[in-house]
């Protein structure tokens, strides 16, 4: 009883306030979801280029399926800068063995950095990628295209 007292008259002290994020990701920079859209369409645009390039370069080699998956930025909130993108994919070949019955599986994935130069904003990083065609598209600065970066990445 002595010691519920003791802790009952203990004062509190307020919890310390987190410091702000110094990155968030870019559907959320300058505020929650402020570039949604933005993303999603920028994001849809590269999911189709992928799809029409894939069969005839990406995709032609060891594995016979690749999937573009979750692509995600973060950005600097104190400059409004893009550090980096990372885009995931993955591939498969399945086969069955002709002995046993099993199917083999050989299933990689690749996570995959966009060529952001340093000082990209999220101004120009969404008008360098606007319009048809976005993963052949630089951004201002870069040394290659998405496209081109892919092709290292996926190989």
């Amino acid at each position: 009883m002595l010691l519920l007292s003791v802790l009952m008259a203990a004062p509190v002290a307020p919890a310390a306030a987190a410091a702000p994020p110094t990155h968030v990701d870019l559907v959320d920079y300058p505020r929650s979801q402020a570039n949604w859209d933005a993303f999603h369409d920028l994001r849809r645009r590269l999911m189709a280029g992928f799809d029409d390039v894939c069969a005839d370069t990406f995709c032609e080699g060891a594995y016979s399926d690749y999937e573009a998956f979750k692509l995600r930025c973060s950005v600097a909130a104190g400059t409004g800068t893009v550090s980096d993108c990372r885009w995931a994919f993955a591939a498969s070949q399945l086969e069955v063995d002709g002995a046993t019955g099993a199917i083999l599986a050989d299933q990689p994935t690749w996570l995959c950095s966009l060529p952001i130069p340093p000082g990209t904003t999220v101004e120009t990083f969404f008008a360098a990628l606007e319009g048809p065609r976005a993963i052949f598209r630089r951004l201002p600065g870069a040394q290659m295209s998405i496209f081109e970066s892919l092709g290292d990445c996926l190989r």
